[in-house]
């Protein structure tokens, strides 16, 4: 009987699996489970190799080995938002890894933990999702949250090269959200809370500061103002990359606002954080953060009704506040965006080239006049 090795079952000239009928069924079987697998490969990194070209015309054998690379190790849905995970948290981002986190560990719920490729990522599996999802009774925001997360993972995979853009099953996909119960509180509400008198309780004091802070910054978020330290204060403006997006802002420090940092802050140590948030810079400043952020809304909870505010105040509705009194203003919503820094005002952003620093400051210095 004549001995076979597997080296004749390839085609070198034209390299491709070759299926001799002379073989046992499961041979042939095995073959051609092979065949269609590379044949599938290759495919794929013909595709690859097409959007390469596309994206940098003169690329390098280097290029090609981090695209094979790149694809190896995250072509799938679970690997590649894992990967996205631990970049996320290797660059400090913890709050943005944890939503991508939760949303992973859900839809793995969802999915019995069997992976997918994103090309399997289809419109049908989506809604499958989304009624998954309705049958737990998840409320609709919180399934719109799930769903702009895995938008988001998706058109990620896009970029980087994993995953296709003729593949998008968002195209037709509408992600619902309900309106939000009302955040905002008037000019009067904002005297209110600052011309109460809290000097037998610090901790009350504390909060309001921390609020008032906010809302005298365009509603600057709770997590930028526990990282801002002396070193972001140069001459008379505080300047901060925001957590959530990165973007560049720079704010004029008004009366109001220095007032406020003094209390709490000699400014003579460049390094040290403007507020006592971040009170242990060596230890887990995401827990030390989200303990003050919750003891704050606590405090703050208890000014609401000490002032009779029909809404809950947190540090949250300096932002909305500060919007809402800009708008009854008269300020241009256009410039309210850039003050914000609001992302969903991509009409706005994509009109606008940018407002010089002075059209916004006036604008924060007539909303401050409290």
């Amino acid at each position: 009987m004549k001995k076979t090795t597997s080296l004749v079952f390839w085609d070198y000239k034209n390299g491709k699996v070759v299926i001799d009928s002379g073989l046992s069924k499961e041979r042939k079987r095995y073959l051609e489970i092979l065949k269609s697998y590379l044949e599938e490969k290759f495919a794929t990194y013909k595709r690859e190799l097409i959007n390469l070209e596309l994206r940098k015309p003169f690329y390098t054998i280097d290029d090609i080995v981090d695209l094979i690379e790149t694809h190896q190790s995250s072509t799938s849905l679970f690997k590649f938002t894992e990967n996205l995970i631990a970049r996320l948290e290797k660059s400090g981002k913890v709050g943005n890894s944890k939503a991508y986190k939760n949303t992973l560990s859900v839809f793995k719920g969802f999915r019995n933990n069997r992976d997918l490729s994103f090309d399997e990522l289809s419109y049908k599996v989506i809604k499958n999702f989304e009624e998954d999802l309705q049958s737990r009774d998840r409320s609709v925001n919180a399934i719109s949250f799930h769903m702009r997360t895995l938008r988001s993972v998706y058109n990620k995979a896009i970029k980087e090269g994993v995953a296709h853009l003729e593949s998008y099953p968002f195209k037709d996909y509408q992600i619902k959200r309900e309106k939000t119960s009302k955040r905002a509180i008037v000019k009067d509400n904002i005297a209110s809370i600052k011309e109460l008198d809290l000097s037998n309780n610090p901790d009350l004091d504390k909060a309001r500061d921390y609020f008032l802070f906010s809302f005298y910054t365009r509603g600057m978020s709770f997590v930028d103002m526990a990282h801002l330290k002396v070193s972001n204060i140069s001459e008379d403006r505080i300047y901060y990359s925001r957590n959530k997006t990165n973007q560049k802002f720079s704010i004029k420090l008004i009366p109001q606002i220095t007032t406020i940092i003094s209390k709490y802050n000699n400014l003579q140590n460049r390094e040290s954080y403007l507020f006592p948030i971040i009170i242990d810079p060596a230890g887990d400043i995401y827990t030390q953060y989200r303990n003050a952020l919750r003891l704050t809304n606590k405090k703050l909870n208890k000014i609401g009704k000490m002032v009779g505010l029909s809404v809950p105040l947190t540090t949250y509705v300096s932002r909305h506040s500060w919007a809402t009194i800009a708008k009854r203003e008269g300020i241009p919503t256009a410039i309210i965006s850039e003050g914000l820094g609001h992302e969903t005002e991509r009409t706005t952003q994509i009109y606008l080239d940018s407002f010089e620093n002075d059209v916004l400051d006036n604008a924060n210095e007539l909303i401050s006049k409290i």
